[in-house]
């Protein structure tokens, strides 16, 4: 019946009816299982890949991230700011001027820096330093959270010591994590390497401190005009306080903005243990002295002239000594932390900066509107040179043209002295006395002019070269050869501008070379004129040392004997009478150094294109040219002279008076003024002149006994002069006997009347002063 109840029936549906259910619910639960498998699955993946990517990533920090620094630290100490000495008027070493390129640092130990100064640093920039390998992991995981979470206002730098000492030295600051890694992993093997205080001492010696300055020693220097080692602690805090933001934190430029970081830097210090309460307070409560001048670290815009060739002097010693290139030696003078010890004198140097910057005074104008410029070297008789100027007017570049040493221009009749008087004197071919023909004589095609016009026949040596005669000097030069003339100038004067074209009657005995002489060369000859005939190549440093002491560079006082000693001394009397004389070409020059005697002679080239004023006194000789660039005539006779006679003026300011020291093996005597020969008791006529006691001609005209050498240094003439109205009367020319042209190259001709010169042995041997 439909109503009849199947309980199997209905079991069974209802078994069914259940596990249909249950199935259902464990297939709700199998899905979920299956999400949590995918997530956990997808985790895993993410943390191997995670894992692979960490791990791949220091294998590449490990094994390819270049952890070396590239730089030597104990070579990096060597270098920096190269110092200029002067010596002071007590005789003693002081710093005169710095030479730097980009940074301007002057490497101090730490045992020269103070202990205030290194804890100052520490506690503001790096407060672990003793404790981290390099890098301070708490310090550098906040400034990484910071940069994307903004846990803090500011940006925290995580940067220790060590770290930004390896960004200085490597000068890899680029901005990317690239960068930071490798900067992390060069700080942990520079840790390792070297111990703290060098990682300390380097990094205060290099950490930059504004206006191009690096390093605690030149920023103590510019900022307060000390040394490091005399910095207060007010002042170690100022200076620490300027490496946050080096130009915004100055304490010239930015007090208030440094005071109120220096007041932090020294509560760190206090808190961290490094000083008291008390020294705080007091620090706090410091009024600061921020001097802050150029001067302090002896900076100069531009270099005097003698500066830029002292440079180019020592680049170029360097060159021939090591072999560098030049490049290098230019790097390791700028950049080497040398000091070089200069022969400057400071208040000769101003003396010629004064006369030679004055363009308004002596600066004459050519045609074409171009300003004369001018050239001096001042140098003692040892041959350092102790004052220099290369142009006239204001200097407003470094390093470049200077005349002093750069220009050859013709020397006009200074070449006089030099190339003709000074080797015939040698040679025996004159005496101050012996009497020249001034006459019209043709050398093949060509025949000298004399500047005055005409000719004055008979006269005696020095009234030629009181008077810069022309054909006297190219008679000499003739009769002693171009090629002994040549071989003197070159060899024994060390003169090197002139060339195998100027091996001529012309050039030599006139001056008119092809080429010519610097003021330096050109005083560095006459120098043989005033120190008894030794010659010494010019030079502007004494030595040179590197930071350890150790000397790279060092000029040696030893001369070359150019002329015998009794050569000098005569050739110097007979250039004083060029200043003396009545009728001398220098006499105007008398009054600039009026309490002692000075030797000299004028010099104008052909068209007076070049003015010559060389001269010496017994402390120093000068070498003065003027001229245009462009060779246009001089409307000026004189003002070589006056710029000379200004600057000796200013520099024997104040100087004792003091006389030359003149040889033993000379004297002052007689001579006839009828032949130009030593005096005899018969002789009428008689003047006073200077002679070697090796060579002396008496007069044979008259007859009787040669009168004896005038003692006191002054003697009146037994008789008329032989000078009227300057041009010389009476005078019979006596021909030097061919004997008397040919001795050995001492010059020397002993008779029975000479004292025999030990000085005269020879031309070439090298002495010792």
């Amino acid at each position: 019946m439909p109503n009849d109840f199947d309980l199997n029936n209905y079991r069974r549906n209802n078994k069914g009816g259940k596990k249909r259910t249950a199935v259902k619910r464990r297939r709700k639960k199998t899905n979920k299982e299956k999400l949590l498998r995918s997530l956990l699955a997808i985790f895993m993946v993410c943390v191997i890949l995670a894992c692979v990517g960490v791990g791949g990533f220091l294998i590449y920090i490990f094994n390819f991230v270049d952890d070396s620094l590239g730089v030597d630290l104990e070579e990096f100490k060597k270098g920096g700011t190269t110092t200029i000495l002067v010596k002071n008027s007590s005789g003693d070493w002081e710093e005169y001027q710095r030479l730097h390129t980009g940074e301007n640092r002057i490497w101090v130990g730490l045992e020269q820096i103070p202990d205030n100064l290194e804890h100052a640093f520490i506690a503001i920039e790096d407060k672990r330093f003793e404790e981290h390998g390099g890098v301070d992991w708490k310090q550098t995981i906040k400034a990484f959270a910071n940069t994307f979470l903004h846990f803090y206002s500011s940006n925290r730098g995580g940067s220790t010591i060590t770290q930004q000492l390896v960004k200085n030295l490597t000068g890899d600051k680029d901005q990317n994590w690239q960068r930071k890694v490798r900067e992390i992993m060069r700080a942990r093997k520079l840790e390792k390497t070297v111990d703290k205080d060098t990682i300390l001492e380097c990094y205060l010696n290099v950490v930059g401190m504004a206006n191009g300055i690096s390093g605690v020693e030149v920023a103590a220097n510019y900022y307060f005009n000390k040394s490091v080692d005399e910095l207060t602690l007010a002042e170690c805090a100022s200076l620490a306080s300027i490496t946050k933001y080096p130009e915004a934190l100055r304490p010239d430029k930015y007090p208030e903005d440094n005071k109120k970081r220096r007041d932090t830097v020294l509560y760190e210090m206090y808190d961290q243990g490094y000083i008291t309460r008390e020294e705080y307070d007091k620090a706090v409560a410091e009024e600061l002295v921020v001097v802050a001048d150029v001067d302090n670290i002896k900076q100069k815009k531009y270099n005097s002239y003698f500066v830029d060739a002292l440079i180019d002097d020592v680049i170029n010693d360097l060159v021939e000594k090591y072999k560098y290139n030049k490049a290098d030696a230019e790097m390791l003078v700028y950049s080497g932390g040398y000091k070089i010890y200069s022969t400057m004198i400071p208040s000769v140097q101003n003396n010629v900066d004064k006369v030679f910057s004055n363009s308004k005074t002596y600066g004459l104008k050519a045609s074409n509107g171009a300003i004369m410029q001018g050239a001096i070297t001042v140098m003692d008789y040892s041959g350092h040179i102790v004052g220099m100027a290369g142009g006239i007017g204001e200097k407003d570049e470094n390093r470049g043209f200077n005349r002093a040493v750069m220009a050859a221009r013709q020397p006009g009749s200074t070449m006089k002295p030099i190339a003709a008087y000074a080797p015939a004197l040698e040679k025996n071919v004159i005496t101050y006395s012996t009497v020249v023909d001034d006459k019209y004589t043709k050398y093949g095609s060509w025949h000298p002019n004399n500047w005055y016009g005409g000719y004055w026949g008979n006269i005696t040596a020095h009234y030629a070269l009181e008077r810069s005669v022309n054909t006297i000097p190219v008679y000499l030069v003739n009769k002693i050869s171009l090629s002994t003339s040549f071989k003197f100038l070159t060899e024994n004067l060390g003169i090197t501008t002139l060339v195998n074209n100027d091996v001529n009657l012309s050039a030599l005995g006139m001056g008119g070379t092809y080429k010519g002489l610097t003021t330096t060369e050109s005083a560095a000859a006459y120098a043989v004129f005033g120190n008894n005939g030794v010659y010494y190549k010019p030079t502007t440093y004494y030595y040179v040392e590197d930071q350890d002491g150790n000397k790279v560079l060092e000029y040696t006082d030893t001369g070359k004997r150019a002329l015998s000693e009794d050569t000098a001394t005569v050739m110097n009397r007979m250039l004083q009478t060029v200043v003396y004389g009545a009728n001398g070409t220098g006499g105007g020059a008398a009054g600039y150094v009026s309490n002692m005697r000075i030797f000299a002679k004028t010099g104008t080239s052909d068209s007076t294109k070049d003015l010559w004023f060389v001269g010496g006194s017994p402390y120093y000789v000068a070498s003065c040219w003027c001229g245009y660039d462009n060779n246009e005539t001089i409307k000026s006779q004189v003002v070589a002279q006056r710029m000379w006679g200004n600057v000796m003026k200013g520099i024997h300011s104040g100087l004792k008076a003091k006389s030359f020291n003149y040889s033993n093996y000379t004297s002052q005597r007689y001579y006839c003024a009828e032949t130009g020969l030593l005096a005899t008791d018969k002789c009428v006529k008689t003047e006073v002149g200077y002679y070697k006691n090796s060579y002396l001609p008496i007069c044979s005209h008259h007859g009787g006994s040669l009168l004896a050498p005038i003692s006191g240094g002054s003697a009146t003439a037994n008789g008329k002069s032989g000078l009227v109205n300057g041009k010389v009367t009476g005078l019979i020319k006596i021909e030097t006997p061919e004997s008397d042209t040919s001795q050995s190259e001492s010059g020397n001709a002993n008779d029975s009347t000479s004292q025999s010169s030990s000085q005269n042995t020879s031309n070439w041997t090298d002495i010792t002063n």
